[in-house]
């Protein structure tokens, strides 16, 4: 039996992070990983905007592999929308070492780090929560712990535990990490679109140097594994010219969770990142949302353990903070994607003429923002009118359930 202030189950980057911050604070943390490598497998892209790297204490030049100033958006037919930021607008990063540099530093602040170690469940007691954890070649181990934090991704253990809410709806993503790849833009995100071949959400590669880059795609509710819809990705005519000629180093799978949800939060329990359906349902990015919302749980956490009050009536005022920071935008983001993934084929290839406008083009270059996408929406709706002629009928069909 082992005692801690805080046992935060997953060790990605935004688990760590709450460790860090948690522990920097004088908290007895210990933070446990199922996995045998922090980082490994790659779940991610590892594309991020350059103002996470405010929220870390490390440089980006401990991972970084490539800038990126814009992207090439290509239709089902392959028409294509030019986008030039002309200034570094996101990051390629190594992934693996992202979430390796954010777990040292939670050590260095004091946090333990169990690896191989899995969370089986959990049981309230009358001075905690006692979680029962397998740990690889070791005897099982029991952690009674003040607090739990639940940063274990999608299928979130801890929230399915205690009973909190699941993701309103998940985006199954499959892809590779490839070399040898041709006729990549060293600066451009590549990006894909069509209903056929990206059922509700999309595809993309992300190029990190020297014909080295992450191929991915993203569905949902499609009949067919995300796995076979990248098998076909790759044989496609608007993707092939850069992949006929490359080899897989090894191949990734994900699921996105987007929400958000309605209650994070119960007696001696809080969910962050993915468990708390915090990423961006247009980009499905989650590292930075999740990070931002850390923040908000440390608060209260600290608060909480120091008045050794952490029933669910105080810890609700984290649901509450993260909301009111980010709620918003991911409101908006649910609502843009709902649209999105209704668009008939022939009615996105009308909206890439429109798009394709010296006007939009300047506009989207102007406000364009992985992580803040709503701005954009909103300008682009009220400077390019004709856009609705194509949204609408797609509104409709998300409101009434057709199509």
């Amino acid at each position: 039996m082992t005692q801690r202030d805080v046992l935060v189950v997953g060790a990605g980057p935004v688990g760590a992070q709450v460790a860090r911050l948690l522990a920097a604070r004088g908290h007895d943390v210990l933070m446990v990983e199922e996995h045998a490598r922090v980082g490994q497998p790659v779940q991610c892209a590892g594309l991020f905007t350059p103002a996470i790297f405010d929220l870390v204490d490390f440089p980006e030049r401990e991972v970084h592999l490539n800038d990126i100033r814009g992207a090439h958006v290509r239709s089902p037919t392959g028409q294509l929308i030019a986008l030039d930021a002309g200034k570094i607008m996101a990051h390629a990063i190594n992934r693996g070492g992202f979430d390796q540099a954010c777990v040292r530093r939670a050590e260095l602040a004091g946090a333990e780090v169990w690896t191989s170690a899995k969370a089986l469940r959990f049981d309230r007691h009358e001075r905690g929560v006692r979680g029962t954890i397998h740990r690889s070649g070791r005897e099982q181990a029991e952690v009674d712990a003040r607090l739990v934090v639940g940063a274990d991704g999608a299928a979130s253990t801890v929230g399915q535990a205690f009973g909190l809410p699941r993701a309103k709806e998940v985006v199954s993503c499959y892809g590779a990490q490839m070399r040898g790849m041709t006729d990549l833009t060293l600066d451009r995100v590549e990006m894909f679109v069509g209903r056929k071949g990206y059922p509700g959400f999309f595809g993309w590669i992300v190029p990190q140097g020297e014909g080295h880059g992450m191929v991915e795609l993203g569905v949902h509710m499609s009949p067919r594994p995300a796995k076979q819809h990248f098998a076909d990705m790759l044989q496609d005519k608007v993707v092939a010219p850069f992949t006929h000629a490359a080899e897989s180093l090894y191949e990734v799978a994900a699921v996105i969770p987007f929400g958000p949800k309605a209650k994070t939060t119960a007696e001696r329990v809080m969910l962050v990142g993915d468990a708390a359906a915090q990423a961006k349902p247009t980009s499905g990015g989650g590292v930075y949302t999740g990070m931002k919302c850390a923040a908000h749980l440390v608060e209260v956490a600290d608060e909480a353990l120091q008045a050794d009050d952490v029933g669910d009536a105080r810890l609700a005022a984290y649901h509450e903070r993260w909301t009111a920071d980010v709620g918003k935008e991911l409101r908006i983001g649910a609502r843009l994607r709902k649209a999105f993934m209704h668009l008939r084929d022939d009615e996105m290839e009308a909206l890439f003429g429109v798009l394709s406008k010296p006007e939009c083009i300047a506009l989207i270059q102007q406000l364009g923002d992985i992580d803040h996408p709503s701005k954009l929406a909103a300008r682009l709706l009220r400077e390019e009118p004709a856009l609705l002629r194509y949204t609408a009928p797609a509104v409709a069909r998300s409101i009434f359930g057709q199509g």
